[in-house]
């Protein structure tokens, strides 16, 4: 298990650590349009004269440089990057102007975002299911605030010794920190991907995830078993073998045919 004091942050690999996640999920089920790229020298519009975020000239710097999923804010368009899940596209919230306090909520969490330093930033942007997934820059980390104990305590990848109450001043801060499981940047993309891999993570389309812990109707874990057996028969996860096209061809009729009250 890597302690803290071990994981530094780099602006240049946590970019390449997002492009890679978001390479990844377009070689599984998501469209490549999705995924947009900035500018050599990062979207112009996000600066620190034009933010109305607290937060840190490192954090605006890397909003400034990552590669973003399309979002228009409306959760029956936008394509989901983990189950439930829809990441933060900053450029548009810079472009849209909106305020502060409207994206604190969003990206964060109503009843953690005032204790939220500077040097953290959120990753996702969504309603009160959405998972929030906090990265700081300060310390080279991703924390996933109440992370699913399915996942929390049976990680693929380490996960970082960390007490928050050893070096937080702030005990509301430490609070919030300890109701998380917390990975270096590199080591939470992987285990997002590892997740996919091991279909916990299950692609409906395009655009829908969702996960298999949920505790849902009969009828639902049986579309669930289905789907997966689609992936797995079309070859994933050997990228060798999986033809994404006519798998995800293949799970549109398998909900069709049997679970129509399923399809996204």
């Amino acid at each position: 298990m890597p302690s803290l004091e071990n994981i530094t942050y780099s602006r240049d690999e946590t970019v390449a650590a997002v492009r890679d996640y978001y390479q990844f999920l377009t070689k599984m089920y998501l469209d490549e349009a999705y995924v947009i790229e900035p500018p050599p020298d990062g979207w112009a519009h996000i600066t620190t004269r034009s933010s109305t975020l607290d937060k840190s000239k490192k954090v605006i710097d890397l909003l400034r440089h990552l590669p973003y999923i399309k979002c228009t804010l409306n959760d029956t368009v936008d394509a989901e990057g983990a189950p439930d899940c829809t990441f933060a596209d900053w450029q548009d919230l810079f472009q849209r102007g909106a305020d502060r306090r409207t994206i604190t909520i969003g990206t964060e969490d109503s009843s953690i975002s005032d204790n939220i330093p500077k040097h953290v930033v959120g990753l996702t942007c969504g309603g009160s299911h959405n998972p929030r997934f906090l990265l700081d820059v300060r310390r080279g980390t991703v924390l996933w605030y109440e992370c699913p104990g399915e996942l929390s305590d049976d990680p693929s990848r380490e996960t970082v010794d960390d007490d928050p109450y050893d070096y937080c001043s702030d005990e509301e801060e430490a609070e919030w920190r300890a109701e998380g499981q917390t990975w270096s940047i590199p080591d939470f993309f992987e285990e997002l991907k590892d997740r996919f891999r091991r279909l916990d993570f299950v692609p409906l389309s395009e655009r829908k995830v969702v996960d298999v812990w949920k505790t849902s109707p009969p009828e639902y874990e049986a579309m669930l078993a289905g789907v997966r057996d689609v992936y797995r028969r079309h070859g994933w996860p050997d990228l060798e073998r999986y033809d994404k096209a006519e798998c995800l061809k293949a799970v549109a009729k398998f909900l069709e045919d049997n679970y129509p009250q399923f399809v996204p």
